[in-house]
């Protein structure tokens, strides 16, 4: 594995710092696709800060290293080099230029490889819409349940062992002995 540190431009959400890993792993370089209105940028930031400190390697469409992508090619080239996608499902995400596409491109990921590598997070303002309810989807009360050691603890496990490893609904429950499963 290896990393590219980069940097977006001043003018992108404030400079926020990224950094992009990559392993390959038959057709896969990622682990896990983020898919987000553009408007939960530093939200999504953090949870994938949090998520790659947990060695879950991230591919978000909107970030500096894949600057010279359009953000069609981005979800294109994310959501097909990643063993799974995160949906982040937020007012702003539904109402994004982008959404109706990135859906149809993980729906089309789905039908080829398995339901299972889709996990839905739900904004508590947001409804889940019709074409992802068939997936596992988790309330996410407040931002910082994104924080939460234990939620991004059963998180990472889902997205390197399947979402049947792992609990993310009772944040309060001791997490599952995964030796015992």
């Amino acid at each position: 594995m290896f990393w590219i540190g980069c940097v977006l431009p001043d003018n992108f959400v404030s400079g926020m710092a990224f950094t992009i890993g990559m392993r390959q792993n038959g057709p896969f370089k990622y682990d896990v696709y983020l898919g987000f209105g553009v408007y939960d940028l530093p939200k999504i930031h953090q949870l994938q800060e949090n998520l790659e400190k947990r060695d879950i390697v991230c591919y978000p469409k909107y970030d500096a290293a894949f600057s010279e992508y359009s953000v069609k090619t981005a979800i294109v080239e994310g959501v097909a080099r990643s063993q799974k996608c995160l949906l982040y499902v937020s007012m702003e995400f539904i109402s994004d230029q982008s959404y109706k596409f990135e859906v149809a491109q993980v729906l089309h990921k789905v039908k080829r490889f398995s339901r299972d590598m889709v996990i839905v997070l739900k904004d508590p303002l947001a409804d889940v819409p019709h074409e992802l309810k068939e997936f596992s989807v988790y309330d996410v009360p407040d931002a910082r349940t994104l924080e939460n050691p234990r939620f991004l603890d059963g998180l990472a496990t889902a997205l390197k062992k399947g979402i049947h490893f792992c609990i993310l609904r009772n944040l309060q429950a001791k997490p599952p002995d995964l030796h015992r499963l």
